[in-house]
């Protein structure tokens, strides 16, 4: 378990105001309340919509997931499937959907839902506030009651900053009587024009487990590239990637140890419905705390972690 930090700094903030009040008050123009049928032809999921003179973004409320980000002037941060459902309680396929509690197979119980339970529930949008430097941070809420899927309870709160970049402030709460172990991973579909012709800059000399290979410990020497099916857990990994593509992103993390780099490659994509020919579009490179690096949370303790991603 690595030390907690500190709490995130506050910031001076231009506008606050009750969440529920957002979409009625005119100082809060820059959010709309709207669906997945109006914006993208297929109706199932409540989306948030946030225009402001430094970005664009869409919000699902199941999940809390940001599907959209393109800041002012810069070409799209996300991926999102043009074949994904929108269906309640169905996962998006793109964006950055949130893993949690645990990431990937449930080691305990594989027949379990992959990638946890929080992605395919509905969030509370908690609040809603433009801050003093024109970005717009979100504050979604997720409280788990403890059930047989997981039966530790939990209270996980997201705050998304949108502004000139993309920022995620994770905050994860143990309310259950007992300690428990969380695993987690912010798994971003990153928009690239060949996933070919990708490098990702900053896990030279890391060692990787690699899933294609039951998750065999490597080594990567160099770059990471993607020439084929590629799905590898670094742990204990540097906080700061380039992903080298025409128009570069960068992410930046704070207590966040473990990165995952995947795309399925043409063979394996071939048998996801919601990914097939599209795989050359996008590459995931992944933040979180996850096998190693997974979070073991006393009762009523919390852990927080923090993302930045960008052009």
């Amino acid at each position: 378990m690595y030390p907690l930090p500190a709490p995130f700094p506050s910031k001076n903030k231009k506008t606050e105001s009750p969440a529920v009040a957002a979409f009625d008050d005119p100082a809060h123009s820059y959010l709309t309340r709207t669906d997945s049928g109006a914006l993208y032809g297929n109706p199932g999921l409540d989306l948030l919509l946030v225009e402001t003179g430094l970005c664009r973004a869409v919000i699902s409320l199941q999940g809390a997931q940001v599907l959209e980000f393109a800041a002012s002037g810069r070409a799209p941060l996300l991926w999102l499937s043009p074949a994904t459902p929108f269906a309640a309680g169905t996962a998006v396929r793109g964006g950055v959907p949130l893993c949690l509690p645990w990431f990937g197979e449930n080691r305990e119980d594989p027949s379990k839902p992959k990638h946890g339970l929080v992605r395919t529930q509905l969030w509370e949008l908690a609040d809603s506030e433009m801050l003093s430097d024109g970005a717009v941070e979100l504050t979604l809420r997720f409280q788990h009651p403890g059930d047989e899927l997981f039966p530790a309870s939990f209270t996980c709160t997201l705050k998304i900053v949108l502004g000139k970049s993309l920022i995620f402030e994770l905050e994860l709460t143990n309310s259950a009587d007992s300690p428990a172990e969380y695993s987690w991973a912010l798994h971003s579909y990153f928009a690239v024009e060949d996933v070919n012709a990708v490098e990702v800059e900053g896990l030279d000399g890391g060692e990787f487990l690699d899933k294609t290979r039951a998750f065999v410990r490597d080594r990567l020497d160099g770059m990471q590239t993607f020439a084929g099916e590629v799905d590898r857990v670094f742990e204990r990994a540097p906080a700061h990637q380039v992903i080298h593509t025409p128009n570069s992103i960068t992410a930046e993390s704070e207590n966040c140890h473990t990165v995952i780099t995947w795309n399925p490659g043409a063979e394996l994509a071939a048998t996801i419905s919601d990914i097939g020919p599209h795989y050359r579009g996008f590459v995931c490179v992944e933040h979180g705390n996850a096998f190693a690096d997974s979070w073991r949370l006393q009762p009523g303790e919390s852990a927080r972690a923090r993302l930045t991603l960008g052009r």
